[in-house]
């Protein structure tokens, strides 16, 4: 993928500006069932979605904390306030780094929320090397949210370099056909569940950061707080990065160490490249939903209805 350049301030305020007015898509829902796809399969269809239960979807009355794995929290944060008065449900998504390595109090608790599903975006051999635990009622569906085998990220030489590959990780999110469909299917999967649903990648700060911004974008967010949502990836892995940081430099010196902290950290200008390019392609987060992901407006008001608290 081609890196892109930074973003200006009149650019971030343009993606600002169009974002804010995204209008309601309005009509009933289709449900059924799915497994995991190889890296290389066409994109799943609308009727690719978690089983859907009888009754509502479950939300818990306080908030689900796990300690056992890296950056783990509800994608709506404390209940995200939305323009219109309403709020975020909490309870619905949570995000997080790989779940490999959860305790067994962590597993239980997680069951005991109700989790409905597992939504793994990272690619097969990831995922089959650091393998997710299995938890009591949750599916565990592969998205491989890269759509390829292996990643195959290029030599960086220079923190501006890691810091351009980073944004345009984050347009491919939006360029890419296959990741837009991967994308897709991670969102007809949250709309159709049964109930809360964990996102996760293995650092928990791209590919889940980028799934979580769309669904507070989806849910009417403010830019201003998406970009703080996302940005807490910093604060809640700064053991770490921290950590990683004086390992590089040991093994390989100062700027090693520096390259692999710009990696490892989230920066504004990472999602706001995605969010240029949705802007420039789609022109609205429901343009992105609707043309760019293929979504119906069924699908869209479902997920709407499950993100909106109130």
């Amino acid at each position: 993928m081609a890196a892109v350049s930074r973003l200006s301030r009149p650019a971030a305020l343009l993606v600002t500006a169009c974002l804010a007015g995204c209008s309601s898509i309005v009509a009933p829902s289709p449900a059924g069932s799915v497994s995991a796809v190889p890296a290389t399969a066409a994109a799943p269809s609308a009727s690719a979605v978690l089983t859907a239960a009888t009754s509502a979807p479950s939300r818990p009355s306080v908030a689900l904390r796990i300690d056992s794995v890296s950056n783990f929290r509800d994608v709506a944060g404390d209940g995200l306030a939305l323009p219109d008065g309403r709020t975020m449900a909490t309870g619905v998504v949570y995000r997080s780094a790989k779940l490999a390595g959860m305790s067994a109090p962590d597993r239980e608790a997680l069951a005991g929320a109700g989790l409905a599903g597992i939504l793994d975006l990272r690619t097969p051999g990831v995922a089959k090397a650091s393998p997710d635990p299995v938890i009591a009622g949750a599916k565990y569906r592969l998205i491989n949210l890269y759509a390829t085998a292996k990643v195959r990220k290029p030599k960086l030489r220079s923190v501006a370099a890691a810091r351009a590959y980073l944004r345009s990780v984050n347009v491919g999110f939006v360029a890419s056909s296959a990741q837009r469909a991967r994308v897709a299917w991670t969102l007809r999967l949250i709309a159709a569940a049964s109930g809360p649903v964990v996102i996760h990648c293995t650092e928990g700060k791209d590919r889940t950061g980028w799934v979580s911004a769309i669904l507070q974008l989806t849910a009417g967010a403010r830019v201003v707080d998406v970009r703080a949502e996302y940005l807490k990836s910093n604060s809640y892995r700064a053991g770490i990065i921290a950590e990683r940081y004086r390992a590089t430099k040991a093994h390989s010196g100062v700027r090693a160490a520096q390259i692999e902290r710009a990696l490892l950290k989230v920066d504004v200008s990472y999602l706001d490249a995605g969010l240029t390019e949705l802007r420039h392609r789609y022109g609205s987060i429901d343009g992105y939903l609707t043309r760019g992901l293929k979504l119906d407006a069924a699908t869209v008001e479902k997920l709407r209805a499950r993100l909106v608290s109130g």
